[in-house]
């Protein structure tokens, strides 16, 4: 996987428990459909969520918690747009 850090646009779910369960999001100028939601954490920056397409690649994803804008913070590195 490789960092970065590129803005994103999710379908989003959160749940009465407080979970994230992303549904899709943009990445390459499409969309991108989650088939599972993995670990969830919290720091500094914000919330991140693994998430893994139907292509069997993962992501992690970060709400960040200043701007409530969510970005692409980790891609697979032969999936990564310069």
């Amino acid at each position: 996987m490789k960092f970065t850090d590129e803005p994103t646009s999710l379908e989003v779910r959160f749940e009465d428990d407080g979970t994230v369960r992303p549904r899709r999001f943009t990445w390459n100028q499409g969309w991108l459909q989650v088939s599972d939601v993995g670990r969830q954490w919290e720091d500094e920056s914000g919330r991140h969520v693994l998430v893994m397409t139907g292509g069997h690649d993962t992501y992690e994803l970060l709400l960040q918690r200043e701007t409530l804008a969510w970005r692409v913070v980790r891609a697979p590195a032969d999936r990564y747009a310069a």
